[in-house]
């Protein structure tokens, strides 16, 4: 992948890969998960988040989506339909290695 194909937050961190993002567990009561940028003085800081419900005692997977700043500056740089489709990639990955067990633990 060049580096015209890298997704980027506009604080200038390129993201090589879904793993280098930042997971925060902090807002369990509004079951939502947020998806930080990996760099810690990145003035966005968050990019996106992760919706969950509660459904049997269990965290199931609701909504992931990326913020529009986010979105609209790799859209801009990379063109719409290839933005979409890396950034959808890194959602679905962030979403696999949500730890689900623990957050149905945490709310009970």
């Amino acid at each position: 992948m060049s580096l015209e194909e890298k997704i980027q937050c506009p604080c200038g961190r390129i993201i090589n890969s879904p793993d280098e993002y930042k997971i925060l567990y902090l807002k369990h009561e509004l079951k939502e998960i947020d998806i930080l940028c990996p760099n810690d003085s990145c003035y966005l800081r968050e990019l996106g988040y992760i919706k969950f419900e509660t459904k049997d005692g269990k965290a199931v997977f609701k909504e992931a989506s990326f913020y529009p700043p986010f979105v609209t500056w790799n859209a801009g740089r990379l063109g719409f339909e290839i933005a979409e489709k890396i950034l959808k990639s890194h959602l679905k990955a962030i979403a696999k290695k949500v730890d689900w067990a623990r957050l149905s633990a945490s709310g009970s």
